[in-house]
């Protein structure tokens, strides 16, 4: 086995939309083991939008990164030595590693380490429509706003992870599903992939006037992925004591300034805002995924993957992700 552990480290702190200069790659030796410890080989990376915060240290729970820091992420491993008797070699586990090839752990409680239940699906589904992601949609969706049957639900970042399976889980309820992309590619997947009823391109110029016209009777429930000025807008169209899930903020994570929000609109919609933080959920993801796995393997709920190979390749596909590039699932597969 080769001793070298390649790992990305911050180079310098990102200013607006992150590019490939913020992050530099190292080698490191890879450690052994101690009594209680175990060893495990990285085989998928999760790249997520809240990265980006974390990085700055503006999302719950992590504090600001310097220069040298090793870049936070999830990873889907294979335990491959262990003198832990929780973790046994051969395991297939998810686990807080960061972005390197190799990680170490006494399977501590910030390494949020799960064994991976036993699915048809590809393993990297753990980092998405089985994982986190799609934990954060599934409490979204059945946890808060429960759209029932005849309602009109719409949702942003409609090919993304979060997005595409939320509407995913609020078509199995009866509603009517209207997703919101960046593009007509992302859009094309929402319907023709996921099932949506439509999907509307937000960078065309009247689309909100699309918006309006897929949804004749309102917004019932509106499943807000990217925050700013476009949840206002959309808000708009909500109706009377509708629901709106604030779950992410994609469109703020790379400015300084966050968008702020008049509130007098909310008050007169009577809306009815929830936030979803996927940590309140944990505890329940064997429910999830009890209702999860059958749906994937089924082929009634649907996923897509942006994958490329290599840890060197993660700056450059992390920097397409927070461009609003990506196209599905961002994901590194470990060479």
């Amino acid at each position: 086995m080769t001793k070298i552990n390649k790992q990305v480290q911050l180079e310098q702190q990102p200013e607006g939309t992150p590019n490939e200069k913020d992050f530099r790659v190292v080698e490191t030796e890879i450690p052994s083991p101690k009594n209680g410890e175990f060893l495990a080989k990285n085989l998928f990376l999760s790249l997520d939008p809240y990265m980006r915060g974390a990085i700055a240290g503006k999302h719950m729970g992590h504090s600001r990164l310097n220069q040298g820091d090793l870049i936070g992420g999830r990873c889907v491993s294979e335990i491959i030595e262990s003198n832990n008797s929780t973790y046994k070699v051969g395991d297939r586990i998810v686990i807080e590693s960061g972005w390197q090839e190799y990680v170490l752990s006494s399977g501590q409680k910030e390494h949020g380490i799960r064994i991976i239940n036993k699915s048809k699906s590809s393993l990297s589904a753990s980092l998405g429509v089985l994982g986190m992601p799609g934990l954060t949609s599934w409490a979204g969706v059945e946890c808060l706003s429960k759209p029932t049957l005849g309602e009109t639900f719409v949702v942003t970042a409609a090919a993304g992870p979060v997005g595409g399976t939320a509407g995913q889980l609020a078509k199995l309820k009866g509603a009517h599903v209207v997703g919101v992309a960046g593009s007509k590619e992302k859009c094309i997947v929402a319907t023709d992939q996921y099932g949506f009823d439509a999907c509307i391109n937000y960078n065309d110029a009247n689309w909100l006037d699309n918006l309006s016209k897929e949804c004749p009777k309102g917004i019932d429930v509106y499943f807000d992925n990217v925050g700013g000025l476009v949840l206002d807008q959309i808000s708009d169209q909500l109706n009377l004591y509708g629901r709106i899930i604030l779950c992410g903020f994609v469109s703020q994570y790379n400015n300084k300034e966050w968008h702020g929000h008049n509130l007098g609109k909310y008050v007169g919609k009577r809306a009815n805002l929830l936030s979803v933080v996927v940590y309140d959920y944990y505890n329940r993801f064997d429910e999830f995924l009890n209702v999860a796995i059958p749906l994937v393997e089924s082929g009634r709920m649907k996923y897509k993957e942006d994958r490329v190979v290599g840890i060197d390749s993660a700056p450059k596909h992390f920097s397409k992700l927070m461009a609003g590039k990506n196209v599905g699932k961002a994901v590194v597969e470990f060479g």
